[in-house]
């Protein structure tokens, strides 16, 4: 007997992790979350929200991608004086950089805008007004 996989989440997950992170996730992102919990796009990695209904798929949740790995990160850059406290990372390409949310930043839709943060650089670059039309453009071929 197989066990069938857990898909989307919980809105008590998500506001679990919003208290964790002392923010709240733009309404888009949430929305994903909801339906796509756990999910990744191809090589791009998208941190779920911890669910204790599937623990071993959610364990690398945003909440502890941001109080580990990229509080790590954040420390080769510690010393040049640029604050990324607004900066909240909810993806992962496979070369090392974060997608992030910046939350001084708001796009047309009101949502922070999500763009890439370089590990190597430390620069900030932004790719879209919003969460969904990150993921729109992302998943549009071409």
């Amino acid at each position: 007997m197989s066990k069938n996989r857990i898909i989307g989440t919980t809105a008590a997950a998500i506001m679990e992790a919003e208290l964790q992170l002392k923010l709240a996730l733009p309404t888009s992102f949430v929305e994903w979350l909801l339906l796509n919990n756990g999910r990744s796009l191809g090589a791009l990695a998208i941190f779920p929200v911890y669910d204790s209904r599937d623990p071993r798929k959610t364990w690398e949740s945003i909440v502890r991608v941001y109080n580990g790995a990229w509080s790590e990160w954040l420390e080769n850059f510690s010393g040049d004086g640029r604050d990324y406290s607004s900066l909240l990372p909810f993806a992962e390409f496979g070369t090392g950089d974060f997608y992030c949310f910046d939350y001084t930043r708001l796009g047309i839709t009101g949502e922070p805008v999500v763009g890439i943060w370089s590990h190597e650089t430390g620069d900030f670059k932004k790719v879209a007004d919003s969460f969904k039309i990150f993921i729109d453009s992302f998943e549009r071929p071409g």
